[in-house]
């Protein structure tokens, strides 16, 4: 079941197709290294630049033309040649910003060893093929032979991307960041755009270019969108975790690194007399750590594990109320540690049947029914989280498509997002209307 990428496009829009620090190849080093041989070894016609797909191939065929064409990550390097890149560059104090490690390992292949640069490996290519499928030196000959498997690839060297938690990571190693690049405040107050993921939305809207055929499931494993979406919420909320407890992510001098917090505690007009309507828990001004996947896996979990659910919500406070005052403190390192012996397992086999995605789509939608003020970012996960579900479930997506289109159409831009209207949309989705 594939939802209509019109209803993903509004959140595309202001993350993806703004967003260009992209996937790079530093996630988790494939069986067997080798050379980076270039986007041009995969273009020919009778590899993957076919302009149309071929019915006769057991793949598409026409991938390369689809990321040449159609997908961001190809621009990814022109970015950083582009004005607003430049002028970035500028306020960074960055001479060249198509030059600088910081900016090239999300924005391109990044490959700093001229050793392992083939022929015809170009930088200047962007995020391509071997971003995500790793160097292909050892497996693009024999990845066409028509008796290898994939398990026989994956020792060659190919990246392992169907196992949905490497993915994840991959994904996330710049949507999110890692331990070797990240986007920090200062990245932010020089233009850069706001991060934002969710693993099933973003991957079909990359745009997809594979196909869950008969011969996909038999060479990897099913897709489903619903387990894609909590997994990449898993990891999402586990580098979460990680950025605050690290000493040199969390902190930019004496200052807390105030990426980590919600933008709009900051950034909203004060004409808008917001504090008239929120209630603030008896701490308006405060600054609020900024995540949205411990908020989804929190309420996910409610329909999966209460006992999960509850532990988490009860963490999540005491991280929320000390973390200002107490900086890194002992609740960081307790929910990640329930994250790992509870949740991981549930996430990775969530079942995908109607009654489990029913169950989810009711925790969900009661959550944003019921919630005032939600934030943005936490919007637009509960958004993405529905259009999951509901990928998953015929029936809900032929009850609820529909209140789906409105729901995003309440996302269009952050700037001009109005929680009261998200809400009722929700509100009228339960309601069937």
């Amino acid at each position: 079941m594939t939802i209509s990428l019109k209803r993903i496009s509004t959140v595309v829009s202001t993350s993806v197709w703004t967003c260009l620090t992209l996937i790079c190849h530093s996630y988790a080093e494939p069986h067997l290294s080798g050379a980076y041989v270039g986007v041009g070894s995969c273009s020919s016609s009778n590899c993957h630049g076919s302009v149309k797909p071929l019915k006769s191939s057991k793949v598409l065929q026409n991938e390369y033309v689809t990321w040449l064409k159609h997908d961001k990550h190809s621009q990814a390097y022109a970015a950083l040649a582009g004005d607003e890149g430049k002028r970035m560059a500028t306020l960074l104090a960055i001479p060249d910003a198509t030059k600088e490690p910081r900016c090239l390992k999300c924005h391109s292949t990044y490959v700093p060893e001229p050793t392992k640069r083939g022929e015809r490996f170009q930088v200047e290519d962007g995020v391509s093929c071997e971003s995500c499928h790793g160097a292909a030196e050892h497996w693009l000959s024999s990845h066409t032979d028509n008796d290898s498997t994939h398990q026989q690839n994956l020792e060659n060297g190919l990246a392992d991307t169907a196992s949905l938690p490497n993915r994840a990571t991959l994904c996330l190693s710049c949507h999110q960041g890692n331990s070797d690049q990240w986007v920090d405040h200062d990245l932010y107050g020089a233009g850069h755009p706001r991060l934002s993921f969710e693993l099933d939305t973003f991957g079909i809207s990359q745009p997809k270019h594979w196909v869950v055929d008969e011969d996909y499931e038999k060479r990897k494993q099913p897709y489903v969108p619903l387990r894609a979406w909590l997994v990449g919420q898993y990891a999402h909320a586990k580098g979460s975790l990680a950025a605050l407890s690290s000493s040199e992510r969390s902190t930019n001098g004496s200052l807390p690194e105030l990426s980590l917090f919600d933008c709009f505690s900051c950034h909203h007009s004060l004409t808008e007399h917001q504090w008239k309507q929120r209630t603030y828990n008896g701490k308006p001004g405060r600054l609020k750590l900024n995540l949205p996947s411990l908020i989804i896996l929190q309420e996910a979990l409610a329909a999966l594990d209460t006992g999960a659910a509850s532990a988490l919500k009860e963490q999540l406070k005491t991280l929320h109320d000390n973390y200002v005052s107490m900086g890194q403190n002992p609740e960081l390192a307790n929910i990640t540690q329930l994250l790992e012996s509870r949740v991981r397992a549930l996430v990775t086999n969530v079942s995908a049947d109607d009654k489990t995605a029913a169950a989810l789509f009711e925790k969900l939608t009661h959550f944003a029914a019921s919630t005032p003020w939600l934030t943005y970012e936490v919007a637009e996960q509960v958004a993405m989280g529905i259009q999951a579900i509901l990928a998953s479930s015929p029936p809900l997506a032929k009850r609820y498509s529909q209140q789906l289109d409105t729901l995003f159409d309440t996302l269009k831009t952050p700037e001009a997002f109005n929680p009261a209207g998200f809400t009722r949309a929700c509100q009228a989705m339960r309601a069937g209307k």
